[in-house]
């Protein structure tokens, strides 16, 4: 199985911050809430004005300055990449990091709801690039 190299390259940057992070949450009390909020918002949708970084899609997926960052090229991979490849590329951490793994198994539970956020996350940003003149 071949990763996508962009979530590849962004999980490795994003790890030891993703560890610290997990140093302070109890991560079970933490995808407990989680699991209520997708029960109880089941349509929810990211704004790109909004700003939070507490729940556990923009923490682990809604980094604009790294994707701002990429070349065009990256910009294209990862503009027709899809959520699953970023579980793919976390996966590997799992089997070395508990909570990792903890996160990579709620993630596929709560597949279909991530996945449409990401949509949503993703369509948004690249709106957004194209306004500030990348080529998409």
């Amino acid at each position: 199985m071949t990763m996508n190299p962009v979530w590849t390259h962004y999980c490795a940057t994003q790890m030891e911050d993703w560890l610290s992070w997990l140093q302070t949450v109890h991560i079970n009390s933490y995808l407990e809430l989680t699991e209520r909020f997708i029960a109880t918002h089941p349509y929810w949708v990211p704004s790109s004005t909004s700003t939070e970084q507490h729940n556990l899609f923009h923490r682990l997926i809604a980094n604009t300055d790294f994707i701002s960052s990429l070349s065009d090229k990256g910009l294209s991979v990862w503009a027709n990449s899809n959520f699953i490849d970023f579980v793919e590329a976390l996966e590997p951490y799992g089997s070395r990091y508990v909570d990792i793994r903890r996160i990579v198994d709620f993630l596929k539970l709560h597949i279909e709801w991530f996945t449409r956020v990401y949509q949503f996350f993703r369509a948004d940003t690249i709106l957004y690039l194209r306004e500030q003149g990348r080529n998409l």
